[in-house]
């Protein structure tokens, strides 16, 4: 008689989870040598992965078995995760040689038929869309070369669309019309830099920029602008601009008496910007007076350069121009306009220095000192590093020689740019 009965197989993998368990071995070692207390945790957690008899694929399954809580688990996602990286990476490895070699003969076959194509086929160009097209002409227009002869170009004065805005619509724009009854040849356009500039322009539209550019400044805008920090900013904007003729035109409010600031600060602001800057400074009565000094200015400009031969020269290859020198190099406009935008590009020392700049009692001439001395806030942070007190350090700057007269920074000043860079604010 036939035996019926049915035997169950129990089949156990030996080790169902190798990984994990090699992964908590490792991290009970670990724990053991420090004495962390994490070791009583994981040799339970080791013990329960030794009799679970199923595979486990996440540390995320393993939260079913005592000990494994969810840092535990996590870590073995993490560890799961650069595992499975290595084992790509692995595998990718045995292939690469092969695989190169196929793709290297892809890319031959690929430019051997191009070649053929392109020999045989004249392809047309693709065409520019506008705006490239227009950034290409922008480009070749900087990089072209620009030379006008004697006499074959006219000299206007450019002034900038903030002077010729009005608050209010209704009033008469008096700078324009002053101009216009002075006989001026002008035109209103806007100015990255400075308020007023002279430029020859010939029958072909070039325009190189005379060398003097004009601010102007109302004794109540003059004010404003200290006490905001805008006077120190435009005055190295000046400077960097390449143009080697700064006016400064002020112009008289009324008694100037109440302005915002004391007469006497505002007096010392302007020797300063004549002394320390080089700025030439001049002194109106009033706006019409302004623009009587700007006319005289454009008529002697005309007698100056009107019979010369004039080039276009990049930043870098101006130099001082002589009265009685023939040939002239000059800044182009759209150069000079695009060089000085409020937007382009500044380099990390300019930018520390309009950063010093807004520190209260702070010239132009002291920051530069300054950054002269330490280019960057990094190399000022770094030198503050090393000072073994903080008394050391607020009188790291005090010595620094500023502007002509070669005098010390002060301790004062000192004291206070270090207490800005090293206090932290909350």
């Amino acid at each position: 008689m036939p035996n019926n009965s049915v035997t169950r197989l129990k089949i156990q993998l030996q080790e169902p989870n190798p990984l994990f368990t090699r992964w908590l071995e490792r991290w009970l070692r670990e724990a053991e040598q420090r004495n962390h207390k994490s070791q009583h945790k994981l040799k339970q957690a080791l013990q329960a992965l030794h009799s679970y008899p199923l595979p486990l694929y996440s540390g995320r399954e393993c939260a079913v078995l005592r000990g494994f809580g969810s840092t535990l688990c996590q870590l073995i996602d993490d560890e799961l995760r650069q595992h499975k990286m290595m084992a790509s990476h692995v595998m990718a490895s045995d292939t690469t040689e092969r695989y190169q070699q196929q793709v290297q003969q892809v890319v031959e076959a690929v430019q051997q038929q191009q070649a053929t194509e392109a020999a045989s086929i004249n392809k047309k160009p693709k065409k520019l869309t506008k705006k490239a097209q227009q950034e290409m002409a922008a480009a070749e227009e900087r990089e072209r070369f620009v030379h006008m002869d004697a006499g074959s170009f006219e000299i206007f004065l450019l002034v900038d669309t903030q002077e010729t805005s009005g608050k209010n619509k209704r009033v008469l724009d008096q700078t324009r019309s002053y101009l216009q009854s002075l006989v001026v040849q002008h035109e209103v356009r806007r100015l990255t830099v400075g308020d007023f500039l002279w430029i020859a322009r010939d029958a072909a539209g070039n325009e190189l920029v005379l060398p003097y550019i004009v601010e102007r400044k109302r004794m109540d805008d003059l004010a404003s602008s200290i006490r905001d920090g805008r006077f120190h900013e435009q005055k190295h904007r000046l400077r960097q601009c390449g143009i080697p003729h700064v006016i400064y035109l002020i112009e008289d409010y009324g008694d100037n008496q109440h302005v915002g600031l004391p007469l006497d600060s505002l007096e010392q602001a302007l020797v300063n910007t004549r002394i320390h800057c080089g700025f030439h400074v001049v002194r109106t009565d009033n706006h019409y007076r302004s623009m009587s000094y700007l006319a005289g200015v454009t008529r002697t400009l005309v007698l100056l350069y009107g019979a010369k031969f004039l080039h276009s020269v990049d930043k870098q290859s101006l130099h001082p121009i002589c009265p009685s020198d023939a040939r002239v190099g000059l800044l182009k406009f759209r150069a000079l306009y695009e060089d000085s935008a409020r937007n382009a590009q500044l380099t990390v020392r300019e930018v520390f220095v309009q950063q010093l700049l807004q520190i209260h009692s702070l010239s132009l001439e002291r920051a530069l000192a300054i950054v002269e001395r330490y280019p960057t806030p990094r190399l000022l942070l770094d030198a503050y590093a090393v000072c073994e007190t903080a008394a050391e350090g607020r009188r790291l700057l005090a010595s620094i020689p500023c502007g002509p007269l070669q005098r010390p920074l002060g301790e004062q000043l000192s004291q206070c740019i270090y207490e800005f860079y090293t206090n932290e604010f909350n």
